[in-house]
């Protein structure tokens, strides 16, 4: 089978590969042109892909049996970026899944999050919102839920590390005695390994444990005396999640952006659940400590930090969910937009309008602001796309577009303005007309919240 991979470049999609490669032609998708995790075997292929990106993503799923989806967008995708992780988690899993519709893909398979008894958290929910796109697309898709993968280099284990090994002594705030559950990567690839292009498993959700009943504070525990660190441990009754954001993310060596909606998850008690007996068989480590036998001490040192993304141009990203209580579609939301916006900034802002181009202008202005262009719906998006084609605020005439979007058949309407490059200088952009947009966007949403159809 061909197999393609998406997030192919991270912890997960590196061991991936090297289960599946040599079994099948696997093909890696991630945002660099070349992948360290390229094997040297010529059934393997590497894909420069843009998620954002309908037409790229396409591309990359020409010929593809079987789409493996591991993204999760919780860093920045952009110097400049406007909104939550869980709208561009929609976005992104919404191309990827009309991608796959588009290539008659016969199989996705997404590696989800366990779901909480009782309360949960944004991380979690996105895992589902996400999970909701795919299983709408009318494509046989097999989700695989869950809890803490437990492997050198696996975020959360590295930061469970990194806390080890850099504190000498350790507040254990109230989410250290929450449930988790855990699975060890080799048995998490195996259980892959098992579903993909299996029709046993179209259209089922597996819940991926070793079916240990353990906590966090255990967990931190265990990994201190595995590596023979002794650390003063003082339980407290309280959660400072605030506080424990912050020297998670400082003491655990992650990112903030990273780190924040993780431990937010953490006050959540994931499930005591059994070992499916459709997986069992792929579970060869039933306990955290054998996990950590399997890991070398050696390899219990200090990792190296996440390096700050760069990125090459000081580019824009900007993705808010509108609220549609009367469930216009996209036409109709754009359309209500360009009508809004100069009665909304009146006296100050006009928009022209012929059949492809838009033109945002400033009373007593010639020339526009902003120029937009149309542009036609070729693909099975359900989408309206504007090309951004000029205007005094953009820095290009090629890159950048604004789209209303509907996902999930109509369950979530996005707007997002995507690549765009600003003419103004950047510490003048950032503290004028991003802070302008946030605000027109976040107006435009009260307005359809309250739009009366007649």
């Amino acid at each position: 089978m061909k197999i393609t991979i998406a997030g192919a470049s991270g912890f997960i999609g590196h061991h991936l590969i090297q289960k599946l490669n040599g079994i099948h032609d696997v093909r890696g998708l991630g945002r660099s042109r070349s992948s360290s995790n390229r094997p040297n075997e010529a059934s393997f292929e590497w894909r420069s892909c843009d998620l954002f990106s309908y037409q790229s993503i396409k591309n990359s799923l020409e010929d593809t049996d079987v789409a493996v989806y591991l993204v999760h967008s919780m860093l920045p995708s952009s110097k400049l970026f406007q909104g939550s992780f869980q709208d561009t988690d929609l976005v992104l899993a919404d191309n990827f899944a009309k991608a796959c519709v588009k290539n008659n893909v016969k199989q996705i398979v997404y590696l989800g999050g366990l779901v909480p008894d009782g309360e949960t958290s944004t991380h979690l929910k996105s895992r589902l919102e996400v999970e909701e796109v795919f299983q709408t697309c009318k494509i046989p898709t097999t989700i695989l839920r869950a809890g803490m993968i437990v492997g050198n280099g696996g975020s959360s284990f590295e930061i469970l590390k990194n806390l080890v090994l850099n504190l000498p002594a350790m507040i254990l705030p109230s989410w250290t005695k929450s449930r988790t559950q855990l699975v060890y990567i080799d048995d998490l690839t195996d259980i892959f390994k098992k579903v993909v292009g299996n029709p046993k498993f179209y259209n089922k959700c597996l819940n991926i444990v070793n079916g240990e009943k353990v906590t966090y504070e255990q967990l931190i525990r265990e990994t201190a005396t595995h590596i023979g660190k002794k650390c003063l441990m003082i339980p407290v009754p309280i959660n400072y999640l605030s506080l424990s954001k912050w020297w998670v993310s400082t003491f655990g060596e992650a990112p903030f952006e990273l780190v924040a909606p993780l431990v937010d998850s953490l006050k959540c008690h994931l499930p005591v659940v059994e070992v499916n007996e459709d997986i069992k068989d792929c579970i060869n480590y039933p306990t955290y400590k054998s996990m950590l036998e399997k890991i070398s001490t050696n390899k219990f040192e200090k990792s190296k930090r996440y390096k700050k993304r760069r990125f090459e141009h000081k580019n824009v990203r900007s993705i808010q969910r509108l609220d549609n209580p009367s469930h216009l579609d996209m036409q109709r939301v754009a359309q209500e937009y360009m009508n809004w916006l100069p009665r909304y900034i009146h006296s100050i802002v006009y928009v022209e309008q012929d059949d492809e181009i838009v033109k945002f202008k400033l009373i007593g202005l010639k020339k526009s602001l902003l120029a937009l262009k149309k542009i036609s719906n070729t693909s099975n998006l359900n989408r309206v796309k504007f090309h951004i084609v000029g205007g005094l605020l953009s820095g290009s005439k090629n890159t950048g577009w604004l789209e209303f979007r509907a996902v999930a058949e109509g369950r979530y309407t996005i707007v997002s303005v995507n690549e765009f490059r600003p003419y103004l200088p950047w510490y003048l952009y950032r503290y004028t007309q991003a802070v302008v947009h946030l605000w027109v966007m976040r107006s435009f949403n009260n307005y359809l919240n309250h739009l009366k159809i007649s």
